[in-house]
C-alpha cells in the first residue's frame, strides 16, 4: 500500500524576518519524500489510523509516537496536506536539537529591544499562523516551556520574550516523541497538563523490524527514486541480508544505507561490498559457518540470533554496541551511522554499558 500526498513541485515556503535578518525556511516539500511505502499489516493499520485523523480534527492537537526514523515528521506533513490548513505553512522544529534558551526564542519570538535587539523576531507560533506547527521530540522540551506551551494549547495568549503584546496562536499543533511520555509524567519530568493536551489524539508508528516485507518494498522504492535508470538493482544475497537486519534507525537508516550503496556501486547491482561493514559482516540468514569477513580491529561482531533464539532487543543491543565499537566509541559518528539522535544513542548506551562500565560512561562526543 502507498499513501500519496497531493502532487507538488514546491521547493520551499520562505518568509523574510526583516531587514538584515536571515530568511528562514518554514517547510520544504520534495516529491521523492511525499509517499509512504508499505504493505505490512502493522503499517496498514497505522495508515488507516492516519486517514481517520486526516478526515477531521482540524484544530485538535495530536501526538505521533514511534522510534527515531519511523516517519513521524512525514506523517505530520501528510496530515497537514490533507487538512483545511494545507494552504498555510508547515513549520517544524525539534526540541532535542536546540538549547532551552534558543528553543524558547524560536517558539515564542523575541521583542525588539530585548537583549539589545533592534528589531522584533517573530516566533514559530506566529510564523505557523493558519497552518501547522510540528514539534519533534517534545519530551526534550524544558519544564518551563512545557508549562507555557500547555497554556497556549488551552487558548491562552502569549507574549514574545521581552514583550508585552498579547498574541493568540491560530495553529494546528502536532507533536512527536520517541520516548514514553506517560512514564515521564509519572516521574514528574514531563508536565501532566501538556501531556493531556497533546495526547488526546494519537498516531503510533511501528518500527521497521515489525513491518513484515516492507524492507524489500522500501528498498525497491529507494532504488527507483534515488538511482533511477542508473540503478542496477540489488543482488539476492544483499537483499536477504538487509531483510534480516534489525534496523535500529528504521526507515531513515535504510535510506542512508541505500544512498551510500548506490554511490559505491556505480550502476552495478548492489552487493555485499557496497553495504556498511556492520551489516555486511553479519552471517547470511540461515548460515551456520564462519562469518564472511573479519571485522575492524576492536569491533564486536553483531550476530543476530536465529529465529526463536535470543530476543529482537538483544539483536538491536548487539548491533548498536558493534557500531559504537567500530566508530571508536564516538557518539556523533555512531548516531549518524545508525540514523538515530545522539540523545537516543546515549540512552541506549547507558543501559547497555551500565554493568561493564561500573559507573563510568566511555562516551566521546567528538
Amino acid at each position: 500500500m502507498e499513501e500519496s500526498a497531493a502532487p507538488s513541485r514546491r521547493t520551499g515556503y520562505l518568509r523574510s524576518l526583516g531587514s538584515g535578518m536571515m530568511t528562514r525556511v518554514l517547510w520544504v516539500e520534495d516529491d521523492s519524500e511525499a509517499r509512504l511505502v508499505g504493505a505490512s499489516e502493522r503499517w496498514a493499520r497505522a495508515m488507516d489510523q492516519l486517514r481517520q485523523l486526516a478526515a477531521g480534527h482540524e484544530r485538535a492537537p495530536l501526538l505521533i509516537t514511534g522510534e527515531p526514523g519511523t516517519g513521524k515528521e512525514l506523517c505530520a506533513r501528510l496530515l497537514h496536506a490533507a487538512s483545511p490548513r494545507a494552504g498555510g505553512p508547515f513549520v517544524a522544529v525539534s526540541a532535542a536539537r536546540l538549547p532551552a534558551e534558543r528553543l524558547g526564542e524560536e517558539l515564542f519570538g523575541v521583542e525588539a529591544g530585548s537583549d539589545g535587539r533592534s528589531t522584533a523576531r517573530p516566533g514559530l507560533l506566529e510564523l505557523a499562523e493558519g497552518g501547522t506547527l510540528f514539534l519533534d521530540e517534545i519530551g526534550a522540551l524544558p519544564p518551563e516551556l512545557q508549562e507555557r506551551l500547555a497554556g497556549v494549547l488551552d487558548g491562552e495568549p502569549f507574549c514574545r520574550i521581552g514583550g508585552a503584546e498579547a498574541l493568540v496562536a491560530d495553529v494546528r499543533f502536532i507533536a512527536a516523541t520517541s520516548v514514553d511520555l506517560s512514564a515521564r509524567v509519572l516521574d514528574r519530568s514531563f508536565h501532566g497538563a501538556l501531556h493531556q493536551r497533546v495526547s488526546a489524539l494519537g498516531l503510533s508508528l511501528p518500527p521497521l523490524r515489525e513491518r513484515d516485507g516492507d524492507v524489500r518494498r522500501l528498498i525497491e522504492h529507494f532504488l527507483e527514486r534515488l538511482g533511477g535508470a542508473a540503478s542496477g538493482g540489488i543482488s539476492p544475497r544483499a537483499l536477504a541480508l538487509l531483510e534480516a537486519y534489525p534496523w535500529p534507525g528504521n526507515v531513515r537508516e535504510l535510506r542512508g544505507v541505500i544512498e551510500r550503496a548506490l554511490l559505491l556501486s556505480h550502476g552495478a547491482p548492489l552487493d555485499l561490498e557496497h553495504l556498511p561493514p556492520e551489516i555486511s559482516a553479519l552471517p547470511a540468514p540461515g548460515a551456520t559457518g564462519a562469518p564472511r569477513r573479519t571485522n575492524p580491529p576492536g569491533s564486536v561482531r553483531p550476530s543476530p540470533p536465529a529465529r526463536g533464539s535470543a530476543s529482537l532487543g538483544e539483536a538491536v543491543r548487539r548491533h548498536i554496541l558493534a557500531v559504537y565499537a567500530a566508530q571508536g566509541g564516538n557518539v556523533t559518528r555512531t548516531a549518524s551511522a545508525l540514523g538515530i539522535t545522539r540523545v537516543s544513542l546515549r540512552r541506549h548506551l547507558r543501559q547497555y554499558l551500565a554493568a561493564d562500565a561500573r559507573g563510568k560512561e566511555p562516551l566521546s562526543s567528538g
